[in-house]
C-alpha cells in the first residue's frame, strides 16, 4: 500500500481532502499499532506530490489549508510541482518554505498569472530551498529584478539540472539566480515567435560557463499542436544552436542536441564538444540525394569544427521502427561517412547499423 502514495497527484479540492483523510487516519493507526512498519503513516512514503488548481473551488483558502496539512503529513516529499491558476498569499508560500526549504530536491513551478503588488519575492523564495538539485522555470511568472548585483544574487548551490523556457520571465528569472553547480540545461522555446536573442544572450554570460550539456527541445513537447503543420511551423522563432558554441560562451559543453528545423551552425567551432543529437529527424529526410534541412546539419558536422567529437545521435528516430524499407540502407550511408571521421553516428536506440559480415568471412 505505502508504493500507492509515492506519487501523488492533486486536482482538485475533493481529491485533496480525501487524500488528507488518508493520511491522517494512516498516520493516527501507524503512531498506536504499525510505527515499525509506517512510522508516518502513508505520507512516510511519499516522494513526489504534483498540484493543479483548475477544478472549482481551487483558489479557496479552504484548498491551501488542506494542501498545507497535506504537506505536513509528507516529511520526506523530495519533488514538488505546482500549477497554480491564482496568487498564492505569504503565508501559504512561507510554510512550503519551512516544511521543504531543507530538502525538497526538485520543484516546477507554473504560475497562470501574475502575483499580487505585494508579492516581489519570487527570485527570494526559489532560492530557500538549499538543497534543489533541478529547477523548471518555463512557466514562472513571478516578478524580477531588472538589474541584478553579482555580489548579492540569490544563492541555489545545489542546482545540477535547469529547464526554462523562452520568455522574459523564465530567463531574466534564471540569469538573476546564482548556481555554481549548474550542469544541464533544457530549453523549451516559446510559441510566440521570439527566440529573446539578447536575455538568452544575458543568461549564457552569467551561466554559460558551468554548462556540461545542452538539450534544445521542439516547441511541439510542451504543446497539444502538431508542429508538422506548415502554418504553425512558421510562427515559431527557433534557437539558433550558433550562441551557444561561440567562442567562450560555453568553454567546458561536452553534449549538445537541437532540432533540425532549428537554423545550421556553421561559423563556430568547439574543441570540447563529443556529443551532438539532432531532434525531429525523418527518414525522407536522411536520404543523401534529396536538399534538406537533415542533410544541411550533418554535413555541417565535420572534425575540423568539432576535433573531439565521438558521437552524433538520432534523438528520437529508432531505423527498426521506421516503416520505409530503405531506411537501413540510408542510415549505414552515414554511417560509413562519419566512420570516415572516427565518429560514431548512432539511432534514438544508441544503435551503430552496420551490413551483416558474409558468412564465409565469419568462418
Amino acid at each position: 500500500m505505502p508504493l500507492l502514495y509515492r506519487y501523488v497527484v492533486i486536482r482538485s479540492p475533493s481529491r485533496a481532502n480525501a487524500l488528507l483523510d488518508v493520511l491522517r487516519s494512516s498516520f493516527r493507526r501507524a503512531r498506536h499499532f504499525d510505527k515499525h512498519t509506517h512510522p508516518g503513516g502513508y505520507g512516510y512514503w511519499t516522494k513526489h506530490v504534483e498540484i493543479f488548481t483548475h477544478a472549482r473551488g481551487a483558489h479557496t483558502l479552504q484548498f491551501l489549508q488542506a494542501l498545507f496539512y497535506i504537506f505536513q503529513y509528507c516529511p520526506n516529499l523530495r519533488i514538488l510541482a505546482g500549477s497554480w491558476n491564482h496568487d498564492l498569499p505569504p503565508d501559504f508560500l512561507n510554510s512550503i518554505t519551512r516544511l521543504y526549504g531543507q530538502t525538497l530536491q526538485s520543484l516546477y513551478w507554473n504560475e497562470q498569472c501574475p502575483h499580487s503588488p505585494e508579492l516581489h519575492g519570487t527570485i527570494a523564495f526559489l532560492a530557500t530551498f538549499r538543497n534543489l538539485r533541478a529547477l523548471d522555470l518555463r512557466h514562472i511568472i513571478g516578478s524580477y529584478p531588472t538589474e541584478y548585483d553579482k555580489d548579492l544574487k540569490p544563492l541555489m548551490p545545489c542546482v545540477q539540472d535547469l529547464i526554462l523556457s523562452t520568455q522574459t520571465c523564465s530567463l531574466q528569472t534564471a540569469t538573476a539566480l546564482h548556481m555554481p553547480s549548474l550542469r544541464n540545461l533544457i530549453i523549451q522555446p516559446h510559441m510566440n515567435g521570439n527566440s529573446a536573442v539578447s536575455l538568452l544572450k544575458a543568461f549564457l554570460h552569467v551561466h554559460g560557463a558551468s554548462l556540461v550539456t545542452v538539450d534544445l527541445r521542439s516547441p511541439s513537447q510542451d504543446l497539444d499542436c502538431d508542429l508538422g503543420f506548415s502554418g504553425v511551423r512558421r510562427n515559431v522563432d527557433y534557437i539558433n544552436p550558433e550562441q551557444f558554441l561561440e567562442d567562450g560562451v560555453c568553454p567546458y559543453l561536452v553534449s549538445f542536441t537541437y532540432p533540425v528545423s532549428s537554423p545550421v551552425p556553421s561559423a563556430s567551432a568547439h574543441n570540447g564538444l563529443r556529443r551532438i543529437g539532432l531532434r525531429g529527424i525523418r527518414a525522407d529526410t536522411l536520404y543523401p540525394d534529396k536538399e534538406t534541412e537533415v542533410k544541411a546539419h550533418l554535413m555541417a558536422i565535420k572534425p575540423a569544427r568539432y576535433p573531439k567529437l565521438e558521437v552524433v545521435r538520432t534523438v528520437g528516430f529508432l531505423v527498426d521502427a521506421d516503416m520505409d524499407g530503405l531506411v537501413k540502407d540510408v542510415f549505414i550511408w552515414w554511417v560509413e561517412k562519419f566512420e570516415k571521421y572516427g565518429i560514431d553516428f548512432l539511432d534514438g536506440e544508441g544503435v551503430l547499423w552496420a551490413y551483416a559480415e558474409p558468412e564465409g568471412m565469419l568462418k
